[in-house]
C-alpha cells in the first residue's frame, strides 16, 4: 500500500522521478498501449492515457478506487461476466506470482455523464503480469489490454470467427502450458529451497561440531556447536586449517587422516586433542567422510568432531577408582589369610606347648643323662612357641581392629557408581540392569571404597552365576525396612546356590567357583561387620539368589525428608 500511495501522490502533482534525464511518469503515461497498475488489493495506483482515453475516464478520478468500483459489468446484459473472469484471473496472478492471458472478454464501459451515461459495447483481449518485488512478492498487477472491439465487429463470416478462436485457443492454451511449466519450476524451487533450509538446521542444530573442508585442507563451513566447542566463529576460521588447532606435537595426526581421506576412506572415532581459543586442550572423537560429486570425485571432506574430554576424565576417575578398589581387595585378602592363618597356627602351636610341657613332667621323673640340658632346650622351645603365638595374636587383633576412613554417604550415589565400575569396559553377560533406588534414604557414615568393593563383588558374583543363563536379569535395590537401617539387594536370575553351600557361604575357603578362592564373602562380612551391619543370602522363588546386606543409618529414617 505504501508503494501504490507513492505512485498515486506522483500522478498527483508530485515531482516525477528521473534516471539520466529521462522522466519514467512521462513516459509510462504517454505509452501508446493500454495500460492500468493495480495494487495487491486492487486499487488502482495509475493508468496510461491510452488507457483512460480507451475507457472514457480520467486519471484523477479513478486513481486510489477500487477497479470494480470503477468497472463494473454492465447492469443491463444479464450475461455479463467481464467482473467475474477478471477476478479469476487476477487471483491466479496473485496466487502463482505469473501473467495470466485472457481470452477476449465482452466488458463494456461505462459512457460519462456528458456522453449520454449508460455503457457502450466493448470487447477486450487482457493479459495482467505481476510486478515482484526484491522478497518475491507481488507489489503490483500490471493490466495490459488491446480493444479488439472493431475486429470483434467487423468478423464477416462463421469462418473467419472460427478461425479466430481456434487461434486465440491455441494461443490460450500455449500460455497455460507455459504457466503451467513455469510453475513446476518454480515449484522444484521452492522445495530446494526449502530442503537446504532444512538442512542448514540439521547441521546448527547438531550438538557435534560439523565443520568441511576443501580439497587443500581450509575450512569451508564451520557450524554452531564449533563456535561453541572450540571457541573460534565461523568467520575466523573459513580459510583455516584444523591442524592449525592442534598441539604442535600432535599435527601430524590430522595430517595422516587427511592423506587417508584424500585415498578414499572414511574414518570413525580417531581421537586426537585439539587447542581452544582460550589454550585449554578438547579432546575429540572424529569422524571424517569423502564428499563426492556426481562423477564420484572427492571434492570436498566432512568432519563430524564430538567432545569427549568429559567422558575421558570419567574414564580415568573410574580408571583410578577401579584399581584402587582391585589394590584394597588384595590388601583385604592378604589380611583376611593372614587372619585365617594366625588362627588355624594358634591351635598346632598351643598343642606344641602342651606336648613340650607333658614331655618336660615326663623327663622330670626319670633319671636320663644330660637331662639338665635337655630340659633347657624344651624350655627355649616352649618360649619360642609362645613367642610364635603371641605374634599370630598381635597380627589377628591388628587385623580384626583395623581403623576405616568413614565420611557421610548418600548411598544410593555410592551404589550407582559401584554398578558402573562392575560394568566398566563391556560385560560378556548381556544382563539386563533393574536400578531399583528408593529416594530421599537417609545418609550412612562409611568407608566409601570398602562398601563399593563389597557391591562390586556381589555384582560380579551374581554376573558370573548367570553366564550361560538364557534370561539374564540382575535387580539392584535400596530400601529401608527396618528402622534406623539402610538396605542393600542383590539379585540375580543364575542356577543358585545348593542348601549345604549356602549353609557356609560366608566361610573362609568356601566357593561354588570352580577357580574360586572362596574369600571374597567372607571379605564382604568382614567389611559389613566392622560397618556395625550384616549380610546374608536367601533364595528367590522363582531362581537365582538375593544378597542383602543392612548397614546402620547416619540419621534416623525420614529425618533428610523432614528437613
Amino acid at each position: 500500500m505504501a508503494s501504490s500511495t507513492a505512485l498515486g501522490a506522483a500522478n498527483r502533482g508530485a515531482k516525477p522521478a528521473t534516471v539520466f534525464g529521462v522522466d519514467f511518469k512521462l513516459l509510462f503515461e504517454r505509452a501508446p498501449g493500454l495500460y492500468l497498475i493495480l495494487s495487491p488489493s486492487l486499487e488502482i495506483v495509475t493508468a496510461s492515457d491510452a488507457y483512460c482515453r480507451a475507457t472514457m475516464t480520467e486519471r484523477e478520478q479513478i486513481v486510489g478506487r477500487s477497479l470494480f468500483d470503477v468497472f463494473p459489468d454492465n447492469p443491463d446484459d444479464p450475461a455479463a461476466d467481464g467482473v467475474a473472469n477478471l477476478k479469476v484471473s487476477l487471483r491466479n496472478v496473485l496466487e502463482f506470482r505469473r501473467p495470466d492471458s485472457m481470452a477476449i472478454q465482452k466488458y463494456d464501459v461505462r459512457r460519462p455523464d456528458s456522453e449520454g451515461g449508460g455503457f457502450e459495447e466493448r470487447y477486450w483481449s487482457p493479459l495482467n503480469s505481476p510486478a515482484l518485488g526484491q522478497d518475491g512478492e507481488v507489489r503490483w498487477i500490471i493490466h495490459s489490454v488491446e480493444d479488439v472491439t472493431e475486429l470483434v465487429r467487423s468478423r464477416a463470416s462463421e469462418s473467419a470467427h472460427d478461425k479466430f478462436a481456434r487461434e486465440q485457443q491455441q494461443a490460450v492454451e500455449r500460455l497455460r502450458e507455459a504457466n503451467r511449466e513455469l510453475a513446476e519450476q518454480m515449484e522444484q524451487i521452492t522445495r530446494l529451497r526449502k530442503q537446504a533450509h532444512f538442512f542448514y538446521l540439521l547441521v546448527e542444530s547438531s550438538n557435534d561440531a560439523i565443520i568441511t573442508q576443501s580439497p587443500d585442507g581450509r575450512v569451508l563451513t564451520w557450524n554452531k556447536s564449533a563456535e561453541r566447542m572450540l571457541g573460534y566463529s565461523s568467520v575466523e576460521m573459513t580459510g583455516r586449517t584444523l591442524a592449525q588447532l592442534q598441539p604442535p606435537d600432535r599435527r601430524n595426526e590430522l595430517d595422516a587422516v587427511d592423506a587417508r581421506l584424500w585415498a578414499g576412506e572414511k574414518i570413525t572415532n580417531f581421537e586426537t586433542v585439539l587447542l581452544r581459543n582460550d589454550g585449554a586442550e578438547v579432546v575429540i572423537s572424529l569422524t571424517v567422510s569423502p564428499i563426492r560429486d556426481e562423477r564420484h570425485e572427492i571434492v570436498a571432506a566432512s568432519k563430524i568432531a564430538r567432545d569427549i574430554t568429559a567422558q575421558k576424565h570419567t574414564d580415568e576417575k573410574l580408571k583410578t577408582l577401579q584399581d584402587e578398589l582391585i589394590h584394597l581387595a588384595r590388601w583385604n585378602t592378604m589380611g583376611m589369610m593372614a587372619s585365617t592363618i594366625a588362627h588355624e597356627l594358634n591351635q598346632p602351636l598351643t598343642a606344641i606347648l602342651n606336648y613340650v610341657k607333658a614331655a618336660r613332667r615326663k623327663l622330670a621323673s626319670a633319671d636320663i643323662p644330660h637331662l639338665a640340658r635337655i630340659n633347657e632346650y624344651l624350655d627355649r622351645a616352649a618360649n619360642e612357641t609362645k613367642l610364635a603365638g603371641g605374634i599370630t595374636r598381635t597380627l589377628r587383633e591388628f587385623i580384626e581392629q583395623r581403623k576405616t576412613s568413614r565420611t557421610t554417604e548418600d548411598l544410593n550415589g555410592v551404589v550407582t557408581e559401584a554398578v558402573e565400575l562392575g560394568f566398566a569396559g563391556g560385560s560378556e553377560v548381556r544382563a539386563i540392569m533393574d536400578l531399583r533406588l528408593r529416594p530421599g534414604l537417609a545418609s550412612v557414615s562409611i568407608d566409601r571404597v570398602q562398601i563399593q568393593q563389597v557391591i562390586l563383588n556381589l555384582v560380579r558374583n551374581s554376573v558370573d552365576a548367570m553366564q550361560g543363563a538364557r534370561d539374564c536379569r540382575l535387580t539392584i535395590e535400596t530400601d529401608s525396612r527396618e528402622q534406623g537401617f539402610i538396605d542393600v539387594r542383590v539379585s540375580d536370575t543364575g542356577p543358585g546356590i545348593a542348601p549345604e553351600i549356602q549353609a557356609r557361604l560366608f566361610q573362609p575357603f568356601v566357593t561354588t567357583k570352580q577357580n574360586g578362592m572362596g574369600i571374597g564373602l567372607t571379605i564382604c562380612q568382614s567389611i559389613i561387620e566392622v560397618h556395625g551391619g550384616r549380610i546374608w543370602c536367601t533364595p528367590n522363588k522363582e531362581r537365582g539368589v538375593s544378597f542383602h546386606f543392612r548397614l546402620p543409618a547416619a540419621e534416623p529414617v525420614g529425618a533428610k525428608n523432614a528437613a
